[in-house]
């Protein structure tokens, strides 16, 4: 048994652009499926500028449930004359700062993912708690090529990632620690998504500290959260 008075709170960022259904999809799984206090939750929501009926609908959602907001934008944050382009970085670094001044735990979502079943969240937070040299742990799909090494702890088996092939760090959903923050650094301003995540690959792969990526064995080969997204809305 876990005491809740000794767990941190936990941030959730929802990166979001016009995708309705599906990002009401993946906040009701997470709220939902989620086995974390709700008492120690806040959820920001990183809206790259949807129509206010799409922004207005997640907001309602996160009401509705009773749910702490720790904020909420619904722009297009770009550097100027950036305004056409897809480049998300500043809009999802507004939102990753403002989770860690209320954590150190920040919860990662697309708006694209489901919960299809309860995940126990708690152990995992306990790692990034207890072990420095982590800090992801990612529940992402389980693709083919990765360069891994197995690692055991607190009785449960993980795939730490090496820097040695692409795609260590990935986009799907995942639980950051402020210390790869700190280490690997924020997100690329200057490009889509799909490049930023090629960019934060790149950046964690050629850093020199100890820092690691970590995925439970134990999840599904497809990930904790299934994808769902099939509308492209991002370059």
């Amino acid at each position: 048994m876990t005491d809740n008075d000794s767990l941190p709170n936990l941030a959730i960022c929802m990166v979001t652009y016009n995708r309705t259904a599906e990002a009401l999809k993946t906040l009701r799984s997470t709220i939902k499926n989620l086995g974390y206090p709700k008492d120690k939750i806040g959820w920001y929501i990183a809206d790259d500028g949807s129509d206010d009926k799409h922004h207005s609908a997640l907001l309602k959602e996160l009401n509705k449930n009773d749910l702490r907001i720790l904020g909420e934008h619904n722009e297009r944050i770009r550097k100027e004359g950036e305004q056409d382009t897809y480049n998300a970085g500043k809009g999802w670094n507004l939102g990753l700062g403002i989770c860690h001044q209320f954590s150190d735990f920040v919860l990662w979502l697309e708006d694209d993912w489901n919960l299809e079943k309860p995940l126990d969240l708690i152990p995992y937070v306990k790692i990034l708690q207890e072990r420095e040299d982590v800090g992801v742990l990612t529940f992402r799909i389980l693709s083919i090529g990765a360069d891994v090494f197995t690692q055991g702890y607190d009785g449960h088996i993980y795939l730490d990632y090496k820097k040695t092939t692409q795609y260590a760090y990935s986009g799907n959903p995942y639980l950051r620690h402020a210390r790869f923050t700190r280490h690997v650094g924020w997100f690329a301003e200057d490009r889509s998504p799909g490049l930023i995540e090629l960019e934060m690959d790149d950046k964690f792969r050629a850093s020199a500290d100890g820092i690691a990526i970590w995925r439970p064995v134990e999840i599904s080969i497809w990930g904790g959260w299934a994808h769902i997204g099939t509308e492209k809305t991002w370059g």
